[in-house]
């Protein structure tokens, strides 16, 4: 079966001239033809059912409208029969495929339809989809390909993230997919990080897998949660040990990826992740799609400015400008927050950690530390 070809004669055989303002509720489906059906089918639903709720007063459904409703019922259960022999997860609202089946109980083709006397009225949804799409990935283990239901994790200006449950390997997978209204330049930039990612070989950096071409996408390990949520949820009770391993990671990292001659520039508490394991968590360093080198074209002038802690002066001399001692400063005011559990730098009390975070963000960036080097040697001194 064609899905697109049945989904293009089902919109032409049923188009009506008029605009279909449901279309704005799927705006997120990619395929027009998926789109305009869905679109298409919640409104003339929407228009059979708000009749039905006039006509409850005299129980009676007229003739026009139930062979309507009759051929919206077909069409809809056909559809979905079809959605699931081509994979499509595309699900109706359970409360509307309730009334739907109540319906087809008492409606007729001639003569118009009596409505049962305990036919309840119809809950009209308006203003939110009555469908949901279910992404999913395709993964081949050995002669098999198995499709998985992806769940929606986190999504950006360039890319969606989602996470899927390999029954295979018993064990969760997160799948990047480049957004669809990218440039040439932007699905670049994306297929860059994939790779820049596949040639670090550090336990401290997320491990990606495979790139897929036709989608955009690339398949990575799964953390178990973001830097952010693990120190605000539980920072009453991570031991100051912990704390030092955490940062001692995070100097480990960034040095081994500034040893391969790259900058990350879009350090936050949400692009470093934790994976937990029985007797220590790991730090894990992502999102690389920012990444420079100091060959690096990709930076224009004029360039967005990124990552959420990022030296405010970058959005004045320009994101191209971008360098050591600007990652240094992020990485200053990330060691803050792992090691106090504050996101904001006001109300230090005097003594050596207000030192270390006065110099490691000193509004003179020669003052500042100028490697991770020399950022990880004053660190040790003060933990």
């Amino acid at each position: 079966m064609n899905l697109k070809y049945y989904l293009n004669k089902v919109n032409e055989e049923n188009a009506i001239d008029e605009y279909i303002r449901e279309e704005e509720l799927y705006e997120d489906i990619e395929d027009d033809s998926l789109r305009n059906f869905l679109a298409l089918s919640h409104h003339e639903l929407n228009r059979l059912l708000i009749y039905l709720n006039s006509r409850l007063s005299n129980g009676y459904y007229t003739a026009a409208e139930s062979r309507e409703l009759i051929h919206w019922i077909k069409l809809i259960e056909d559809s979905n029969d079809i959605f699931t022999k081509t994979g499509m997860d595309i699900r109706i609202n359970p409360n509307y495929l309730a009334v739907l089946r109540d319906c087809k109980k008492f409606l007729q083709h001639s003569s118009g339809s009596a409505i049962p006397s305990d036919f309840n009225k119809v809950e009209i949804i308006e203003y939110e989809p009555i469908y949901s799409h279910v992404d999913t990935t395709e993964v081949k283990h050995k002669d098999n390909i198995t499709k998985y239901p992806l769940k929606l994790i986190g999504e950006g200006s360039y890319a969606k993230v989602f996470k899927y449950k390999d029954d295979f390997y018993n064990k969760c997978f997160v799948v990047k997919k480049a957004n669809k209204d990218l440039n040439e330049k932007e699905k670049d930039r994306f297929k860059r990080e994939f790779e820049i990612m596949k040639a670090l070989k550090s336990p401290y950096v997320i491990e990606v897998y495979q790139y897929n071409d036709s989608e955009n996408e690339y398949t990575m390990e799964c953390a178990d949660e973001t830097l952010h949520h693990f120190i605000s949820t539980n920072n009453n009770k991570i031991k100051h040990s912990e704390r030092v391993s955490l940062v001692n990671q995070i100097l480990r990292g960034f040095e081994y990826i500034h040893s391969k001659g790259y900058l990350h520039r879009d350090i936050s508490f949400t692009n470093i992740l934790i994976q937990r394991y029985d007797d220590i968590n790991i730090i894990k360093i992502s999102d690389f799609g920012l990444v420079k080198t100091r060959e690096s074209t990709l930076t224009s002038v004029g360039t967005e400015f990124k990552g959420s802690l990022n030296d405010g002066v970058l959005q004045v001399i320009g994101f191209d400008k971008y360098d050591f001692v600007h990652e240094t400063y992020a990485l200053t005011r990330l060691i803050f927050f792992i090691m106090t559990g504050k996101m904001n730098l006001e109300g230090m009390k005097e003594g050596r950690m207000r030192k270390f975070v006065e110099k490691g963000t000193h509004p003179d960036t020669s003052q500042r530390y100028q490697s991770i080097q020399e950022l990880k040697a004053s660190y040790r001194k003060v933990f």
